[in-house]
Parts: structure tokens; C-alpha cells; sequence
């Protein structure tokens, strides 16, 4: 049997439920709240023209694509444009990569008999831009926001075949699924200001839910069923929606 190593799915349902009540919806109504204030006594919430966030991101499938499949992790970005002078909108840009599962196999190299052995990776991705209004509270230690967020995803899965030495570079690689689709959705957080410099420095926590209506994707399963039968994967497709919950670091840019 050829040895097979998958990367652990971990299950975050009741959670990210928790946190959803916890932490999310009070975020929403606290930010609303906010801007309401601030937009009545006319305070003026000093941020700076525009930011930039660095993320690291998990996130919790939900529907049937959470049974399909488990937990991602990637990295994340969002760059913040202030539009009124109290700050209380602005312009988001949301731009993140997430990796929601994969595999190894060992495999002998063809003609050599089993005395070369090569490895065969495969990944599953996503990479979603989403852009759009967001309200925040006036400035202090803490500050919520609400936002709306619509633009696209590319859910895409792809095969490399490498040395089985860590160092060794991919000589030969397939796509073996790509989609792009229509993604909306919004996000609630909060920034926290650690540093009170010329160029404030915050530590920015939130959660973002985003929707995809009808997307083809591949996940761990067709893709070990493809290699035990020797054929192409077959792409599952549906609706696939997700929460992200990141934390990061947001810096006033100018």
C-alpha cells in the first residue's frame, strides 16, 4: 500500500457558533451604536487617511461544504481608505488566501523499479478579493466596525510532483480544478490601539462571513478517489460558504 499523509481537518462548528454570539453580533450592533454617536457630537476620529492590515486567518466551512470539507488556514490583508472626515465611513479592500486541506503520497518514479521514489502533492485553495463600505466607531483604545463586502473567490486545486527531499524544487505540476465565483458577504471587528505614535499602531480582530452561490471544487476525497482509479477528479459543486476569523496587526499608513 502506497503510505499517504493528509494534513488534520479540525472541526470548529460549536466554536465559531460561540463566537459568532459572543463576540460577532455584539460587534454589529456595538459599531452601529458608535457611529451614531460620533456622527451626533461631531468627534472627529483621528486614523489617518488611510491603513493597512496584515492578518493571519482560520476559517470554519459551513453547509454542505463544510461536510465536504475541514478547517483553513492562510494569510490575509485589507487596506482601509477613510472617505468622510470624522471617519465614521470608509472604503475596504479584502484580499486573502486560505488553504483548506491537502495530501502526500509517496510514488516510484516510472523505469527505475522502485529504487526512486518522487512525491506527489496536492493542494486545495482559495483566494477571495471582496471590497466594500465600512462603518467605524469613533476613535479610542477601542474601536468597532461593521462592513459590506462583495467581489469574487477562485476556489482551485492543483497536483506537483517533487523529489522526496524537502529541498527540492516542483518538476512538473497540473491544475486539476479552477472556478471563479461571485463572493459576498461582511465583516465585524474591532481595533485595539497598542501604540499612540505619529502613525498609530492597532491590533485588528474580526470575524468575515462570505457566500458562493454555485462554485466546483474539489476536496481530499474525489482527489484520493481519482488516484486509486486512475482517472481525473470529479469536481463537487454548490453553494460554499465560510467564516473567517482572523487577528493581525493594522498600521496607519497616512
Amino acid at each position: 500500500m502506497i503510505p499517504m499523509t493528509r494534513f488534520p481537518a479540525i472541526p470548529l462548528g460549536v466554536a465559531s457558533k460561540l463566537l459568532l454570539r459572543s463576540f460577532a453580533v455584539p460587534l454589529f450592533g456595538l459599531a452601529i451604536t458608535a457611529a451614531v454617536a460620533a456622527a451626533q457630537s461631531g468627534s472627529r476620529a483621528l486614523t489617518g487617511r488611510a491603513s493597512v492590515s496584515v492578518h493571519g486567518q482560520v476559517s470554519d466551512p459551513r453547509g454542505d461544504f463544510g461536510v465536504n470539507t475541514g478547517t483553513g488556514w492562510g494569510l490575509g490583508g485589507v487596506g482601509l481608505l477613510r472617505i468622510d472626515n470624522a471617519s465614521i465611513l470608509n472604503l475596504r479592500g479584502d484580499l486573502s488566501f486560505l488553504a483548506y486541506g491537502g495530501s502526500t503520497r509517496r510514488i516510484p518514479l516510472a523505469g527505475t523499479g522502485g529504487l526512486i521514489t518522487l512525491d506527489l502533492k496536492t493542494s486545495n485553495s482559495i483566494v477571495s478579493f471582496v471590497a466594500g463600505p465600512q462603518l467605524l466607531g469613533p476613535t479610542g483604545v477601542f474601536t468597532p466596525y461593521l462592513s459590506a463586502l462583495g467581489g469574487f473567490s477562485v476556489f482551485w486545486t492543483e497536483s506537483s510532483v517533487e523529489g522526496t527531499r524537502g529541498a527540492d524544487q516542483p518538476f512538473a505540476s497540473t491544475t486539476n480544478s479552477n472556478d471563479a465565483v461571485l463572493a459576498y458577504g461582511g465583516a465585524a471587528g474591532a481595533y485595539v490601539r497598542v501604540s499612540n505614535s505619529s502613525r498609530p499602531v492597532r491590533i485588528d480582530v474580526g470575524a468575515r462571513v462570505l457566500r458562493h452561490d454555485n462554485v466546483s471544487y474539489l476536496n481530499d476525497d474525489r482527489i484520493r478517489d481519482a488516484f486509486q482509479n486512475d482517472r481525473p477528479p470529479v469536481p463537487l459543486r454548490g453553494r460554499a460558504d465560510f467564516v473567517t476569523y482572523y487577528a493581525g496587526v493594522n498600521v496607519i499608513v497616512w
